[in-house]
């Protein structure tokens, strides 16, 4: 269990003793394909470390409708955030594959968090990094349009944007999968998206955006 506490980012720096502690409030779990692991409104208590497959974090819309906030996979922490600062989960997380997930009871540790000073130092670049994700995601949603959507994100997730399926793409960006695969065409063909090699002419693909 200490080797994967050492993993997550909140306790990377932290000392054995103090990752035994945490270790004592902290299990393993599994989910299949589909399962909700917490809903939107539930109460927050549990950080969620990623160890298997992957996770999506997503807002109910109407007429059934879902808005992706994120994908989640191996290493990724889950509603940190929210848990840290004691608010409700803001979305729903579903699993997009069979998980194994490390589920930290934070209730039992939140005065051993308050205390250390590089937990505190780690929280802060959590809440630093996902605000920026809130800004580039508003930006994305009320101020471009599709094409400068498109590629914004590809500028800002070239990691992701070859990792993840293109139907998990266009979720994210709000459009449809044929939508992206159009958009995207003249950009294999130009050779500035190289997806066998996963490599990006950033500095071409800049001058498409508005």
């Amino acid at each position: 269990m200490l080797s994967i506490l050492k993993k997550v980012f909140l306790f990377e720096s932290l000392c054995d003793d103090t990752l035994r502690s945490i270790e004592k409030n902290c299990e393993i779990i599994s989910f299949k394909k589909n399962n909700i692991i917490f809903y939107e409104g539930d109460t927050s208590r549990y950080l969620y470390l990623v160890l298997e497959g992957k996770v999506k974090l997503y807002k109910a819309l109407a007429n059934n409708n879902e808005l992706i906030l994120k994908y989640f996979s191996k290493n990724e922490s889950i509603a940190d955030v929210a848990v840290l600062d004691g608010f409700d989960y803001p979305a729903t997380a579903e699993t997009m594959s069979e998980v194994r997930l490390l589920k930290i009871d934070y209730y039992n540790l939140e005065e051993l968090f308050l205390k250390n000073s590089n937990i505190l130092l780690q929280i802060n670049k959590s809440l630093v990094k996902k605000i920026k994700n809130l800004e580039s995601m508003l930006s994305r949603y009320l101020v471009l349009d599709a094409k400068s959507r498109v590629v914004e994100y590809i500028l800002e997730n070239p990691d992701d944007f070859f990792t993840l399926k293109q139907h998990e793409v266009a979720s994210l960006l709000n459009i449809k999968p044929e939508t992206l695969s159009r958009m995207i065409k003249p950009f294999k063909e130009d050779g500035i998206i190289d997806m066998k090699n996963k490599k990006i002419n950033t500095s071409r693909l800049k001058l498409y955006k508005n």
